[in-house]
């Protein structure tokens, strides 16, 4: 007997499910997220970490064409082969200390700004989920990520939705 109203319990409400005309939404993220007041600060602190960066690069680089003009003006002067290959191991070290650094900057500025956008995209995923809940829809899709291949007019674009959540102009 249970069996039976469970069974009628989950025909009815499938059939009140597929009743109901699904509702999708698309927004623009990208659009949204470079209209966010926190951006500006975001993007001045990470050029900031990049000029010191660039500045601790230029550095090594700079030391490194002086043991380059160094040893190539010494190179003429018949070096010994023991000095010689001393000078080309400083230049190689040199070489890797500039790769390292460089792939240092590189992570510690992508782990930089994850760090600062991570707030921002935070409070754009709620205002999203806010305005998805509020105007009953199943599904958002973002516009911005190139995954959709088709949409239709029925879709209903919530960007300006959410820019109001945000108090966006």
């Amino acid at each position: 007997m249970f069996r039976k109203i469970a069974f009628i319990f989950v025909c009815c409400l499938s059939m009140s499910v597929f009743s109901q005309e699904p509702k999708f939404g698309h927004i623009n993220s990208v659009e949204i997220l470079s209209m966010m007041p926190e951006k500006a600060n975001i993007e001045k602190s990470i050029n900031d970490l990049n000029e010191q960066w660039n500045t601790e690069l230029t550095k090594l680089r700079d030391e490194y064409f002086t043991k380059i003009k160094e040893y190539q003006d010494k190179l003429n002067k018949n070096m010994p082969e023991s000095i010689k290959a001393a000078r080309q191991s400083e230049i190689t070290e040199l070489e890797k200390r500039i790769a390292a650094l460089q792939k240092t900057a590189n992570e510690d500025l992508q782990k930089k700004q994850q760090e600062l956008f991570a707030p921002v995209i935070e409070k754009v995923r709620k205002a999203i989920n806010e305005v998805g809940a509020e105007n009953d829809l199943l599904y958002i899709f973002d516009l911005s990520t190139q995954g959709i291949i088709y949409q239709s007019p029925k879709s209903n674009d919530i960007t300006a939705l959410v820019k109001n959540k945000l108090n966006l102009k």
